[in-house]
């Protein structure tokens, strides 16, 4: 019988075992016949990310900056003197994470495919393949569509949003920004992002409107500038957004996309389960060596990793939805309000990891606060 049983390759589930692998019989099961396939993320991430990581990924460029497009064209460019954030090679950092768990003693069954599990007094029992698999605790790694945080009653995400990207042949202007735009027209309840590659230029967006968002995706590629350009490749998916009712149960934890461990603002993911992932590894040594994989005992985890990152999960969300609730017009104002010089130099300092940092700094500016006011009150309504 192994100790940890883990369902899902991909960064949260290798980052989780690899951890856990260090002292206990843990394997991955994965549906995919390798970690990193197929790509659903834009794989831009902040330097203390893949410091965090330590599976030194290939950097595909480096962004120190944004210009932002609002709904009515006008625009403003945030720019930093330090490096904010780097475009990775994702499908390289994913395959490099599978393998350092690898090396601490994971073993990995690739092309397996988790169907559903039962709790017994002494163990779990993880159908695989049709075939039956004990252990003595369940790791819910398996992303977005986690049939094992759906084991548990009502845990839903509180919502997606719905991502397309493309990789096309063209080289941009600058190769240190990237461009952003906001509002209805291209990415309802989310937004847009053209990223420097060096040859080619990573194209894509999130829209909160449930369905395929290539329609979106053409009217994008054409005000870029990109409608012509050659298709090199081609992504999509959904991100949770909101976090799961639980993350923990009888012998089981979820962690990453399972768990709606997701920034709302930005959609990224690798920071949260970097920050969950030694807390889910201690509760779950703890719990070995007291053979007590209890509810009661696994719940540390989700109080760990609240007290470490809920805060901030929590303000992003709510920034996150008083941001939907902005009509373009709305948005308008606020480009009348930031295109300002001391405001675009509080924007410049804008940390991507925790992005709800910037509007109370922004709100202490009593002519900016002034302004704004009334556009917050309206969003909460």
């Amino acid at each position: 019988m192994h100790d940890v049983v883990v369902i899902g390759g991909g960064p949260a589930g290798s980052i989780s075992a690899g951890l856990l692998a260090k002292d206990h019989d843990v394997t991955v099961i994965e549906d995919h016949q390798s970690s990193g396939v197929p790509v659903q993320c834009t794989g831009l991430v902040t330097q203390n990310v893949v410091g965090m990581s330590g599976a030194s990924p290939d950097i595909l460029s480096k962004i120190y900056g944004a210009n932002v497009f609002f709904p009515n064209r006008g625009s403003i460019q945030v720019r930093s003197k330090d490096v904010k954030a780097v475009l990775i090679d994702r499908e390289g950092l994913d395959k490099k994470l599978a393998q350092r768990a690898e090396d601490a003693g994971a073993n990995f069954l690739y092309g397996h495919s988790y169907k559903d599990h039962k709790v017994h007094r002494d163990k779990v029992v993880i159908n695989v393949n049709g075939n039956e698999m004990e252990s003595s605790m369940l790791i819910g790694a398996d992303g977005q569509g986690s049939k094992v945080a759906r084991s548990m009653p009502n845990n839903e995400p509180k919502e997606y949003v719905y991502g397309i990207q493309v990789d096309v042949r063209h080289r941009m202007d600058t190769e240190d920004l990237m461009n952003i735009r906001i509002g209805s027209e291209f990415a309802p309840g989310f937004f847009t992002w053209e990223i420097p590659c060096g040859d080619f230029t990573r194209v894509g967006l999130c829209s909160s409107v449930a369905g395929s968002p290539s329609d979106h995706l053409r009217k994008l590629m054409k005000e870029a500038g990109l409608d012509d350009a050659k298709v090199i490749s081609k992504y999509s998916g959904k991100i949770p957004l909101g976090g799961c009712r639980r993350t923990f149960g009888e012998r089981l934890m979820i962690i990453g996309d399972a768990a709606g461990q997701v920034k709302p603002v930005s959609g990224g993911g690798i920071y949260p389960i970097l920050k969950a992932a030694p807390i889910l590894k201690d509760v779950a040594t703890e719990a070995i060596t007291a053979n007590d994989f209890s509810s009661k005992r696994l719940s540390l985890y989700e109080k760990g990793w609240k007290k470490e990152i809920g805060k901030e999960l929590n303000r992003g969300y709510r920034i996150r939805k008083m941001y939907t609730n902005l009509s373009d017009k709305d948005l308008n104002k606020v480009f009348d309000i930031v295109n300002r010089d001391n405001i675009r130099a509080i924007l410049n300092d804008i940390k991507i990891d925790s992005p709800s940092d910037v509007a109370p700094m922004i709100l202490r500016n009593p002519r900016a606060a002034a302004k704004f006011l009334p556009i917050i009150l309206r969003s909460l309504i």
